[in-house]
């Protein structure tokens, strides 16, 4: 038998003075990997989980950076996309993260299927590393009919996996043996069973603890092998090859401390030295010498000095190899509250709700955070199974699925922590390997960091393939305030780029090209008009199940009251769409009806409208008012000696300077002028007093507007591209406008207050700061009938630490 000795535990931050001078390879390796590849991660908070089609998902954007997970510096663009079940995309967003934090919303369409959705968020740094670490949130779409099955998960099989602690199966080392037992749906199932020797003799047995993972010690013998049957399964399982010497390692998390007990079956230990390290996202707390020259050592640390999250715990060799790991899990959250002005409240009353955030010595924390409030009656969702306190913390480094998350933050569960070691037990932390860090073998920068929306492209000369170096691009963005003109100049293999811009799906994005000898016979290729950003077909951590087991009538009634609501409120709100169908009329309605669309802008009619669209000989122009000359009765259009525009709009006798209109946007002849005739779809004419009624004084010598085929939905041909030094262009991706969440107040009556309030979601509110005394005070109004309340409140402290607030209150009652 083997007698214990003490571990001498040589605590530091980063790593010990003495011991760690000598050896420092794996902190310096570590140190280097933390401070060149910063892991990113992204949580997506939504105000709820379940849906109809049609509604909206609300949601906050967080990106933290580094092992603090503080909020990122780095990535300003979150890629969003929804996946149905079978790997559909059903739709994405680009979002804007300021300093860490965005915000958007997505409509679900209105004829999307009964089913299991998929939201899954990442920036574009993030693709330099395994993508089993992008953010992924189930989403459940409800429409009533019954959901479309696919393949069934008929049958018993089950897959059973077996973790040795540490590693390894070693003979003489007494090992805890973890294991998880999935069925074909993917989930976790209840097994129980025996283990057996080689001779077929039992040696223990065992039966799940929670979600189809438990464990049982083995004490393994020389020479044996030994195997797993299954009560009621003939099915036999062998357990991991016995090795004949070796390591083990025993971890035991007790209140405010993690005992660490290391074995060793080899000869001569002596002459081995051994240390193990602990870190927690890379961040080492402790490096300790291990003597295993006795066979056995023993160690208590406080866990008062391992960061909150999983930490692993590695033995190394004295060259630097990894023999054992361990996962174990710190939980330390900090205090929380939130609380009502009232315990009761009237219909449409205001509620005022108070949040607070403190460390344990009472000092405040700041930071930003996102609420959601539920009216518990009209929805399906219960408390989160998901917040930004288990996926920063836990699910985001961990590859494997874990099935609803909080179950292990549960302070009244008592089975909780002892459920979440069995987590840690079976589930493996791959953001790198342990060989790869030892041999420099680092992630490529494929993906750079994003801070804006990029653009690049090549410019050639005219008609050719010959590329036009030295040449000048210029991009105009004349919908933002103010309008926004840049230059760049192509380098020696005519490539041009434009980085960091902020741009929406609204903007119209124009490109103007030179030649080094400042000449218009230029044309374009533009990278993003030949093909957007593309990834693999995701491979999804997230097991959904293939039918909705939920109550789901009364939310459906709910939601139908609120569309009859909607409907006759305001009739335009909501809407059938009967697809393409074929109308036949009088000609002359048509004819009217089309020249009415023609001459629609964002400021009403115009007087007349000419469609470049239908008119073959735009091409013959190089400029878009030389093709106008002749076009309007009353405009004349003269051009200047090189190439400028003069136009007078004749109203009344009297003549003043014309207004110009770039897709609704007020802006200059001279730029209009330098755009090609191919960019235009249409132009529209407001002259006299439709002229002056719509724009005052500023129309009083008439008005242009311009219409480019990008503004009206018109994609510009093959040829058109390739032969204009002038163009307009559509990204890919581009940000959503911030939408406002409608919140009614009642304070003052107003007519639109008729209408019946049958809110499901109460209140929805994003990028909320806590001030210095880390509180933060929301006001919201309740609906006609809410009773019963949820509030679910996530968010992020300014130093990293995550946290969540999940509270119900009963709201109904007199005052």
């Amino acid at each position: 038998m083997t007698k214990k000795i003490v571990l001498v535990l040589l605590l530091a931050l980063v790593f010990n003075a003495g011991y760690g001078q000598k050896n420092t390879t794996i902190q310096e390796k570590l140190k280097f990997y933390n401070k060149e590849y910063p892991q990113e991660k992204v949580y997506i908070h939504t105000d709820r989980k379940y849906y109809a089609p049609g509604e909206p998902i609300w949601f906050q954007s967080y990106i933290t950076a580094g092992y603090l997970h503080e909020p990122s510096p780095f990535s300003a663009n979150v890629y969003i996309e929804l996946y149905s079940a079978s790997d559909s995309l059903v739709a994405e967003k680009l979002i804007f993260s300021d300093d860490g934090f965005g915000q958007g919303v997505i409509d679900i369409p209105q004829k999307l299927a009964e089913g299991n959705y998929i939201l899954r968020a990442y920036t574009n740094w993030m693709r330099n590393f395994d993508q089993g670490f992008f953010f992924e949130k189930p989403i459940v779409v409800v429409t009533g009919s019954e959901l479309e099955k696919g393949a069934s998960a008929v049958g018993s099989e089950i897959d059973l996996q077996f973790f040795p602690e540490g590693g390894h199966l070693v003979s003489g080392i007494p090992t805890k043996v973890g294991f998880k037992a999935i069925n074909r749906s993917g989930k976790g199932a209840y097994v129980e069973g025996e283990v057996y020797n080689s001779a077929g003799v039992k040696v223990t047995s065992f039966s799940a603890q929670h979600d189809g993972m438990g464990l049982f010690t083995l004490l393994p013998l020389a020479g044996e092998s030994y195997s797993v049957r299954l009560t009621g399964k003939d099915e036999v399982y062998s357990l991991p090859e016995l090795k004949k010497e070796g390591y083990g390692m025993e971890a035991i998390l007790r209140p405010n401390q993690l005992r660490l007990i290391f074995r060793a079956n080899i000869n001569n230990p002596s002459k081995d030295k051994f240390k193990a390290l602990i870190h927690t996202r890379g961040l080492v707390s402790h490096i300790i010498e291990v003597d295993l020259s006795k066979g056995e050592a023993l160690g208590v640390i406080s866990t008062d000095e391992i960061p909150a999250g999983i930490s692993h715990i590695t033995l190394f060799n004295e060259n630097d190899r990894p023999l054992l790991e361990r996962l174990v899990f710190i939980d330390r959250p900090i205090e929380t509250s939130l609380s009502l002005d009232k315990n009761n409240y009237k219909p449409r009353e205001k509620l005022t709700t108070k949040i607070k955030l403190t460390d344990l010595n009472g000092d405040p924390f700041t930071g930003m955070m996102s609420m959601s409030v539920l009216d518990m009656d009209k929805v399906i969702d219960g408390s989160p199974e998901q917040t930004i306190y288990s996926e920063l913390l836990l699910t985001s480094d961990l590859k494997g699925y874990v099935d609803n998350p909080m179950y292990y933050f549960n302070g009244e569960n008592t089975e909780a922590k002892k459920h979440l070691d069995l987590v840690m037990m079976t589930h493996g932390w791959s953001r790198f390997v342990w060989d790869d860090l030892m041999s420099d073998n680092y992630p490529s920068f494929g993906f750079p960091v994003e801070l804006g929306v990029s653009l690049e492209g090549t410019l050639y000369k005219e008609s050719s393939n010959k590329i036009e170096s030295s040449g000048k691009v210029t991009l105009v963005n004349n919908r933002s305030f103010p309008p926004l003109i840049l230059e760049a100049e192509t380098d020696k293999n005519g490539r041009f780029s434009f980085q960091n811009l902020m741009v929406y799906k609204s903007d119209n994005l124009l490109l103007k090209g030179k030649s080094s000898k400042s000449k218009d016979n230029v044309r374009f290729e533009v990278d993003t008009l030949k093909e957007s950003v593309s990834l693999p077909l995701p491979e999804f951590k997230s097991i959904l199940s293939e039918e909705l087991k939920f109550e789901k009538e009364d939310f459906l009634q709910f939601k139908k009251e609120r569309d009859m609501i909607e409907r006759a409120f305001n009739p335009d709100s909501l809407f059938t769409d009967l697809g393409t169908v074929m109308v036949e009329g009088d000609k002359l309605q048509v004819e009217r009806e089309d020249k009415q669309l023609k001459e629609k802008t964002a400021y009403g009619r115009g007087t007349a409208a000419f469609d470049f669209t239908e008119w073959s000989a735009t091409g013959a122009y190089t400029n878009i008012f030389s093709a106008l000359v002749g076009k309007f009765p009353g405009v004349t259009v003269r051009m200047g000696p090189t190439g400028e525009p003069t136009v007078v709009i004749r109203a009344g006798g009297f003549t003043y300077p014309a207004l110009f209109l770039l897709d609704d946007v007020p802006t200059d002849a001279a730029l209009i002028s330098g755009l090609s005739p191919v960019n235009f779809s249409r132009v529209v004419l407001f002259k006299g007093l439709a002229a002056t009624a719509i724009f005052g004084d500023a129309g009083k010598g008439g008005v242009m507007a311009f219409y480019t085929k990008s503004a009206d939905g018109i994609s510009l041909s093959p040829e058109e591209l390739k032969n204009s030094s002038t163009v307009t262009v559509e990204l890919p991706y581009t940000y959503d406008q911030p939408r406002e969440f409608y919140a009614p107040k009642y304070d003052v009556q107003k007519p639109e207050d008729a209408k019946p309030d049958k809110r499901v979601v109460l209140h929805w509110q994003t990028m909320i700061s806590l001030d210095e005394n880390g509180e933060a005070t929301i006001e919201f109004y309740n609906s006609d009938d809410a009773k019963q309340i949820m509030f679910d409140v996530q968010g992020l402290t300014n130093s990293g630490i995550p946290f969540f607030i999940n509270k119900i209150y009963t709201i109904e009652g007199k005052n």
